[in-house]
């Protein structure tokens, strides 16, 4: 057993003591992963019963904390406090969208026998929230995946938690793009189970190949982030023989869709983020690896990121660069933002508003999204709202950050989800509820990975030498003693 296992060293009742899943612990497995499958899978991201399946989960996160309570072998400190402080973003945001229905700004005006959208002056310190018949549900949807992914910052115990949670993830991720390549084999022409979207920029379940893309960057980090994991947990053994190809395999399946998608930006930060992470594994096996084949590994290995890192290159250069419709609707969300930068305009208010901010020369088209999630968060959330998630996820990075011990795989982790931080800039990865879970799967297990991994016997537990009757979790004899004189 290397040092980088926590395992090391300790007795065989504190292991199974500290890796044995508690029921709160596999209620957060599973939860996370039902609404894996059902958000990987179902190609309408909006739909009434996806929505509403994740919306009665997110309802249950509460309840799998107070099982955590209930069944955690040590007394919990400030377990409450934590949870309502990582949710508050979300808590915000639900109420912000309330509040804002007060304030729509949007009214319908009958001319003609006709009838049309305008926009109605509204008090620019107050929230606003346009009213659609899926727009509540969106958010409590989008509020509800938060609250499942947190509970990974909070509930798991132990290393163990994520050595058997992450797997069946990237087995996942792995058998999407299978199906993926096969939808290209034999030129199916929309994504299956759905009536399609006319376009040809589909990808497995995901009818927007770049929202694909985001989706593989993460797992690809983290399918190799296991691999290299692997090789640590054996220095000195035979890595072909592992696990750790398998991890490799998927990896490349999934970074390799890359060069099949007809995304510019999405495609090369997926192709980008592969070859670091291939450079990585070189690096480790040149460096700390005693594997017998381990230099034609290395070799291999970094051969393969040089040659994707060129061809990534290339390819960059070939698309076309035609962009003035994005560029006129990053100027027409600027517009749009400089009118509310408190409060916003209201959760998906983006695709009514717009029309009375473009260009002339786009009228005719209709658009969703502002070609960039960081301009379509500022328009729809204001600056107070939009900014709240990323400052508290910002708060856990540093505290991730204070100390740099136990964290390889934590940092391999963290990799994917910097690429799809990237590409939110100039793309809107967090508009598929697939990516925004997997964003935030991956995000709380690095972070409490390395939590777990620097504190292996008193996390976020408070020693209490006297405590009440109560709450005592182990059998006290409290009956009358009988002392007998032999």
């Amino acid at each position: 057993m290397s040092k980088d296992s926590p395992r090391a060293n300790s007795n065989e009742r504190e292991r199974l003591l500290r890796d044995t899943f508690t029921i709160a612990e596999r209620l957060t497995l599973s939860s996370l992963l039902v609404a894996s499958v059902v958000l990987f899978t179902f190609a309408d991201p909006r739909s009434y019963w996806t929505m509403g399946f994740i919306l009665i989960l997110g309802i249950l996160a509460p309840a799998i904390l107070k099982v955590h309570e209930r069944t955690h072998p040590f007394i919990i400190f400030a377990l409450w406090g934590r949870f309502w402080i990582y949710t508050a973003p979300i808590t915000f945001f639900c109420l912000q969208f309330v509040v804002g229905l007060m304030h729509n700004p949007i009214v319908s005006i009958e001319f003609d026998g006709q009838s049309y959208d305008s926009v109605i002056a509204t008090s620019a310190w107050y929230p606003a929230s346009v009213i659609t018949p899926k727009t509540w549900l969106a958010v409590f949807a989008y509020s509800s995946i938060y609250l499942l992914c947190v509970n990974l910052y909070i509930v798991p115990k132990s290393r163990a938690f994520f050595e058997n949670a992450l797997p069946p993830f990237c087995l996942l991720a792995v058998i999407l793009v299978v199906l993926g390549y096969l939808q290209i084999a034999i030129g199916a022409k929309d994504v299956i189970f759905t009536n399609g979207t006319g376009q040809t920029d589909f990808f497995a379940f995901f009818p927007y190949d770049g929202h694909w893309a985001a989706f593989a960057t993460i797992w690809t980090a983290a399918c190799i982030g296991m691999a290299l994991l692997n090789s640590r947990y054996n220095p000195n053994g035979n890595f072909i023989n592992s696990s750790g190809p398998w991890y490799l395999t998927g990896a490349t399946l999934l970074a390799a869709s890359g060069f099949l998608i007809q995304a510019k930006w999405p495609s090369t930060v997926l192709l980008v983020t592969f070859s670091v992470m291939l450079m990585l594994v070189a690096i480790q096996f040149l460096t700390k690896s005693n594997d017998r084949n381990r230099n034609q590994i290395a070799l291999f290995c970094g051969l393969a990121s040089s040659i994707i890192f060129a061809a990534t290159i290339v390819r960059l250069f070939q698309f076309e660069t035609d962009t003035s419709d994005t560029n006129f609707l990053h100027q027409a969300a600027l517009e749009i933002f400089k009118d509310r930068p408190l409060w916003g305009w209201g959760f998906d208010s983006f695709a009514q508003i717009s029309p009375f901010y473009t260009a002339d020369t786009i009228l005719g088209a209709r658009y969703d999204r502002a070609s960039s999630d960081f301009l379509h968060y500022l328009v729809e959330l204001g600056l107070v709202g939009a900014l709240l998630l990323p400052i508290t996820c910002f708060i856990i990075l540093l505290e991730y950050l204070k100390e740099r011990r136990n964290v390889v795989l934590s940092r391999h982790l963290l990799i994917g989800c910097a690429g799809v931080v990237v590409l939110a800039f100039c793309d809107s990865p967090f508009m598929s509820p697939a990516v925004f879970l997997s964003f935030f799967i991956v995000f709380f297990s690095a972070m409490r990975w390395a939590k777990v991994s620097r504190i292996e016997d008193s996390l976020d537990t408070k020693p209490q030498l006297v405590i009440s009757e109560e709450h005592r979790r182990v059998p006290i004899y409290t009956g009358e003693y009988k002392d007998i004189t032999k």
